[in-house]
């Protein structure tokens, strides 16, 4: 069931894969001239601001994306066309036969298709040209505008002028804003029907809370805290600070929202008090966002699951800052509300931008406070660095708005706390990601082991798949860092996603365009490769173990041949996704050939002696084998390497040529049929008849030796010391072959003693001739012969 599933999405992934590459293809026709126009005049106007910049990055973006289709749809067609027009062949010369009617119009017709063709290419170029230097003139005025914005410098708040001025733009607009909600009541009431929208605000809000009810709960047994859990591991605790931040946001969120998107959509929130209503609801949402924030990372309730364990007293004083900067936030954006007003003052938006630049800052210094963070980082320098850090910048934020540099220190002051909060989540996540693969790869029990079988992987995952999800986690964890970074200092979204969408559909360099989106593609159809691959392959190892008769080695030779040919596949798959042309490779698998003469010839030998094995199979995976002085069983045949196991549990790695190019003994290579050997010497005087019939008695009575092919006894020699005799027995199972011999031995001296049959050891006889004449040596010598006699003492 599992695979199925696993098979199901990687099918839609594929579609989905197939759908995007379709998207791409469809033609696009745009008057470009009247498009690109616009943009210029828009550009031209001296109102622009960061809104109208975004406006015209999206526009000019998807101007690009559309040449760019349009180009890529006429060249094909252009080339499609010449092949066309190459298949007449060319034109009859002066004084040559004419060519038929049909074909001179076939001829004519492609002709002018051509040169149409090749122009709305030159025509795409020419806006894609255009396009480009419009999107650098967008860039170069925004950024002209960012940086007058912060090196201007108003009157500073510590002169009157700054206040009565502010005060006075204020009150100007005061009446406007008070009068916005009667306008806006009198302006929408009449044309509005109220029962209508309250019933339908009604069920959404309800449908909402419903839903998320429905969702919160499973999450919450779960994922949520558990008590019970004395010391949760990182990840663990992360995924409860999720649920927990999600519990206590989601909701009043999802109301507040669902109610406000029935209004804009039936058009009761337009105008001036549209705009002041939106921006509060913003206001309330970053409060709501950031006092559950703290109070899931902090988890007052159950310490053991806080993601920063602070001591009580520096938790209730955080939690308690973090409230206060929820109901700033809302008191904020009133105080911001008038600066919403179109003839705003700039005294007055002097002093809403001081009054945002000092909330910010006294709240960075209040949140970085040392005294805070001492007791859970006091060990950790780099935290301390950063806290300090952080207080000193904000102090110079500080300076800057009584030196009347308003812009400079909010944009300093927002940059430092959204860079601290987007580095604070990096950290969390990174450690629980690292927390969560270490489980999915090593756990053996519970929901890693359901999660590695239904993505059709057996035990626990290797190093290097261990490594390589960590790498492929840290480059997704820092890209998301880095784009967070550069919307905290700056950048807008439009112009981040504009980047990524250049990046995406390719970016030229020489004559070699390099597109994200089709490296994306053919890693997608590389993963998805290799994921069926090894569905397939583990598929047949289950069906194949389910019938009977099937040698082992015959298994691993069809899974292991089916899973290279999938990996093949899937590479050459990946490869024309990303748009190389096949052709191609016989470049590359020239230089490779070069590569192979030189210092590659090792490999490549193994590589086909491994492939020489798996068809051949003169060694398959279970036999016992002995190459040289290695003995043991084979455990894995690899495209470079064969692994044996010796009998001590030692694994040998063979290069694959020497099991090729060498002498290999496998003793179960055809079957698994074999023969005990034992030699045995009797002594000299023995009944060979008897000792004949006592050994055979020996093997029949054994039940491991086969009785066709007959056991036999064969006197072998006269040895020095001994009758020898050869005894001969088949089994059917080689691999027992030591086990039996050892019992036959036992079995053999137990009949021996019984039947008094002499097992002689290794003696030696020594016979001296002349032994007379020695003796008279020894005694002209001076020495004693046998029997003389001990002379008297003196």
């Amino acid at each position: 069931m599992r695979r199925s599933g696993l098979f199901l999405v990687l099918t839609v992934l594929l579609w989905a894969v197939s759908g995007v590459g379709m998207a791409q293809d469809r033609p696009a026709t745009v008057n470009w001239d009247s498009a690109l126009n616009a943009v210029t005049r828009q550009l031209g106007d001296p109102r622009m601001d960061d809104t109208g910049f975004a406006a015209l990055r999206g526009e000019l973006d998807r101007l690009r994306v559309e040449a760019t289709q349009e180009r890529d749809r006429r060249k094909q067609v252009a080339t499609a066309t010449q092949a066309q027009l190459d298949s007449l062949g060319p034109a009859p010369a002066a004084g040559q036969p004419r060519e038929s009617a049909d074909i001179a119009a076939s001829r004519r017709q492609l002709t002018a298709r051509l040169q149409t063709e090749q122009d709305n290419v030159k025509q795409a170029d020419l806006a894609l040209a255009r396009i480009q230097s419009l999107q650098d003139r967008v860039s170069d005025e925004a950024r002209s505008q960012f940086t007058r914005q912060l090196s201007y410098r108003g009157p500073s708040p510590l002169t009157t002028d700054f206040w009565q001025d502010g005060m006075t733009d204020i009150a100007a607009v005061a009446t406007q804003v008070i009068a916005a909600p009667a306008q806006w009541w009198q302006s929408v009431a009449p044309r509005r029907s109220g029962p209508v929208t309250l019933l339908q605000v009604a069920v959404v809000a309800l449908i909402a809370v419903v839903v998320l009810v429905i969702v919160q709960r499973p999450l919450s047994r779960h994922f949520g805290v558990d008590p019970a859990l004395a010391s949760p591991a990182p990840a663990r605790r992360t995924f409860a600070a999720f649920v927990a931040w999600l519990n206590a946001t989601a909701v009043p969120m999802a109301v507040l929202w669902s109610v406000y998107g029935v209004l804009a959509t039936d058009g009761w929130i337009t105008g001036l008090f549209g705009t002041m209503v939106h921006s509060m609801m913003q206001a309330v949402s970053i409060a709501l966002l950031a006092f559950g924030l703290a109070y899931a990372v902090l988890s007052p309730r159950h310490p053991a699951w806080a993601l920063i364990p602070l001591p009580p007293q520096q938790q209730t004083l955080l939690l308690r800052r973090v409230a206060l900067f929820a109901v700033s936030v809302v008191l904020v954006s009133m105080l911001v509300a008038p600066s919403r007003v179109p003839d705003f003052g700039t005294a007055g938006r002097n002093l809403v931008i001081a009054a945002v630049a000092v909330f910010l800052t006294v709240f960075n210094l209040l949140f970085a406070d040392p005294r805070l963070w001492r007791p859970a980082f006091a060990a950790n320098r780099p935290v301390r660095l950063l806290a300090w850090g952080m207080v000193l910048l904000n102090l110079l934020a500080a300076a800057a708005i009584l030196l009347g540099y308003y812009s400079f220190a909010a944009f300093l002051s927002y940059g430092l706390l959204s860079s601290v909060l987007a580095l604070a989540a990096y950290i969390l996540v990174r450690v629980a990601l690292r927390d969560g693969l270490n489980q999915f790869a090593e756990d053996a029990e519970g929901r890693a082991r359901a999660a590695r079988e239904m993505l059709g992987m057996s035990g626990t995952l290797s190093t290097s798949s261990q490594l390589l999800l960590g790498f492929a986690t840290e480059i997704i964890l820092a890209g998301l860092l880095v784009a967070a970074l550069l919307l905290s200092w700056g950048m807008s979204s439009s112009a981040l996603f504009g980047y990524l969408r250049e990046l995406y559909f390719g970016v030229a360099i020489g004559p070699v365009t390099l597109s994200l989106g089709d490296m994306l593609a053919a890693l997608m159809v590389l993963v998805v490769g290799i994921a069926l691959t090894r569905f397939l392959s583990g598929g047949l190892n289950a069906r194949l173990e389910q019938q009977h008769g099937i040698d082992p080695g015959v298994r691993n030779s069809m899974v292991t041949g089916l899973t290279y040919l999938g990996y093949l596949v899937a590479g050459l798959a990946a490869v024309a996704a990303v748009g190389l042309d096949l052709s191609n490779l016989a470049i590359i698998a020239g230089a490779l050939s070069v590569g192979i003469g030189f210092g590659l010839q090792n490999i490549v030998n193994n590589f086909v002696s491994g492939l020489i094995l798996l068809i051949e199979r003169p060694v398959k995976v279970g036999d016992w084998v002995v190459v040289g002085d290695k003995e043991g069983y084979v455990r894995r045949i690899n495209v470079r390497s064969t692994e044996i196991e010796t009998f001590p549990r030692a694994s040998v790695i063979i290069p694959n040529s020497e099991l090729i190019s060498s002498p290999v003994m496998n003793w179960t290579h055809r079957n698994r049929l074999g023969r005990v050997d034992i030699d045995i010497g009797f002594a000299y005087g023995t009944d060979v008849d008897k000792a004949r019939d006592m050994l055979l008695d020996c093997l029949k009575a054994s039940p491991d030796v086969l009785s066709m092919p007959a056991p036999t006894v064969l006197f072998r020699n006269f040895g020095d010391s001994a009758l020898t005799f050869a005894v001969r027995g088949y089994i059917s199972d080689v691999e027992r072959r030591i086990l039996i011999e050892s019992d036959l031995r036992f079995a053999i001296y137990k009949a021996c003693l019984a039947q008094g049959i002499e097992i002689p050891f290794t003696q030696t006889d020594i016979h001296l001739r002349d032994i007379d004449r020695i003796e008279q040596a020894l005694q002209a010598l001076g020495g004693k012969g046998p029997g003389s006699k001990k002379p008297a003492a003196d």
